[in-house]
């Protein structure tokens, strides 16, 4: 049976991959290569430029981090006894049928991030050097997105092996403890023939005069080479002995699992165990006509409670008397649900009325805001006028939340008596309704262009006036938790920058793959002009 073989390598640096083209190219000797064959470039053939220079135009104008894994070398392959000629052939020629597949797989999976693609006849075991660049859906280099984890090798190897399968190549054990193998030693062991030691014709004549010192040592010289080949072969088989027995352990005492959950499983199918209590069961076992179930209850709790007269507690016990634990439970689950839905429907939703404003108070908001924060005083009047910021009568600043349909949903209040930074949230909001937001500058289309999403009202307001002013339309928004909710809309906006702790920063990345992070130096050195203050914290 023939394995698939796919194995990467991480190319760090341009010298390494200076050295790696070099052997793909043949620019070097390869001492286990036949000179007289020649090997094709499969992917790549119609450009003149070298390896690097390939690879740096894919990467572009992008700053390249210091750790960056610039390309991925990959050999694809197949174990030697696909190739032989003495191998039964399922096709007319089996090493393109190889080279097709593994292109077609190449190109489907990486497409225009293979840069170039070496097939190599002139070694024992055809094989395949593929370079691809790790591009990730944005652009950027991000060798760990694509390659990083066991699981996403795992998933490569899953992939390979489906695209050469038709060929009768198939993967390996899958979680086997099998090591992987490095390019290096893989392709190493790749070139070792199979050593037949002739006695006759590999020992050397004894050259006249010679000393038998001498002859020994010429001896050894000659047939070393030939000694480690076969030193190498008999560990590997031993080996290869080592691991086949580990296999059948393992094949074996899966099976005998395998076994034993088929008999539970069919344990479990042949005693059904109804998942929900039946009101026909219990009016039954109540001794009720069937005819005639106790009044209108709808659920088997009420109904024990009716016709036996009793409270809730006294219910549940009867009813785990009577049909055991877990339907009992069922009925009480099934009461609970009926009981909220009833509730739910009869209180009508509530809706958010925000503090009204105290217009006598705004002139102190005003001044607080511009001292602590040296925000213009053209600014504040905008926003008050907007009903976005504005000072209520219990001396509280208010930053209204609002939906993206800009209904009020809740707000964040500011003591302004005391010499806090702590935010705390209005009674009433609806914390994953809505969000403190604002938009500055047009377009044509309405549309935005980019949004910055920050973890207070204030930083938000502080950022804006940073950017001012803005040539296209940005949305400023609060998200104040990893908790809080990611407008869906924001999934179509292509630039978002978010100013806000690593832990609401990895929540909304998951959400928004595309958002980057703002330098975090700037906190501290462009928007807290006085007092210090440098963080808002949610109460």
């Amino acid at each position: 049976m023939s394995l698939a073989v796919c194995r990467i390598q991480k190319v760090k640096n341009w010298g390494m991959l200076k050295g790696n083209e070099a052997h793909t190219a043949r620019e070097r000797k390869t001492p286990n290569a036949n000179p007289e064959i020649s090997n094709v470039r499969i992917i790549g053939n119609s450009s003149n430029l070298d390896l690097e220079s390939l690879v740096k135009a894919k990467i572009g104008s992008q700053k390249i981090r210091s750790n960056a894994v610039l390309a991925v070398e990959m050999l694809l392959s197949a174990s030697p006894e696909y190739f032989r000629e003495d191998a039964p052939k399922t096709f007319a020629s089996p090493l393109d049928k190889f080279v097709e597949a593994t292109t077609e797989w190449l190109h489907f999976n990486w497409g225009e991030r293979v840069v170039r693609a070496e097939l190599h006849l002139d070694e024992i075991t055809p094989h395949i050097h593929a370079y691809i660049v790790p591009l990730d859906e944005f652009g950027k280099l991000n060798c760990r997105g694509l390659f990083g984890s066991r699981i996403n090798l795992s998933q490569l190897q899953d992939s390979f092996a489906q695209a050469v399968a038709h060929l009768g190549i198939s993967r390996g054990v899958k979680g086997s403890a099998a090591k992987h193998t490095k390019i290096k030693k893989y392709y190493a062991a790749l070139n070792q023939e199979s050593q037949l030691l002739n006695l006759e014709y590999s020992f050397p004549k004894p050259q006249a005069n010679e000393e038998c010192k001498n002859y020994r040592q010429r001896v050894i010289e000659i047939l070393y080479p030939q000694f480690e080949i076969i030193n190498y072969q008999l560990n590997e088989r031993s080996r290869l002995l080592r691991q086949k027995s580990h296999l059948e352990q393992t094949a074996r005492r899966s099976e005998k699992l395998r076994q034993q959950l088929e008999s539970e499983l069919h344990i479990l199918q042949t005693t059904v165990i109804p998942q929900k209590l039946s009101l026909d069961l219990v009016t039954y076992e109540l001794g009720l006509n069937p005819n005639r179930q106790a009044s209108s209850q709808n659920n088997a709790v009420e109904m024990v409670m009716q016709v036996n007269q009793c409270n809730f507690k006294d219910a549940v016990v009867w009813l785990r008397d009577h049909f055991g634990k877990e339907l009992m439970v069922s009925a009480v689950k099934n009461h609970s649900i009926n009981q909220a839905l009833s509730i739910a429907n009869q209180i009508p939703e509530t809706v958010f009325t925000p503090p009204l404003p105290d217009g006598s108070r705004w002139r102190e908001l005003e001044k607080y805001l511009r001292q602590n924060y040296s925000i213009p005083q053209e600014f504040l009047q905008v926003m008050n006028q907007r009903g976005l910021i504005y000072a209520d009568a219990s001396e509280n600043a208010v930053f209204l939340m609002r939906n993206l349909a800009s209904e009020a949903t809740g707000a964040y209040l500011h003591p302004l008596n005391r010499q806090t930074n702590t935010l705390r949230l209005c009674p009433q909001s609806k914390r994953f309704s809505g969000w403190f937001h604002f938009s500055m500058g047009v377009s044509q289309n309405n549309s935005l262009s980019s949004a910055i999403l920050v973890s207070s009202p204030i930083d938000a307001i502080l950022l804006s006036i940073k950017n001012t002013p803005h040539q296209h339309r940005r949305l400023y928004l609060t998200i104040d938790s990893k908790y809080a909710p990611i407008p869906k809309n924001l999934q179509s906006v292509p630039k978002i920058m978010i100013f806000a702790s690593e832990e609401i920063a990895l929540s909304i990345k998951q959400s928004l793959p595309q958002a980057i992070e703002l330098e975090a130096n700037i906190r501290n050195t462009e928007l807290r002009k006085s007092q210090g203050v440098d963080n808002h914290v949610l109460a």
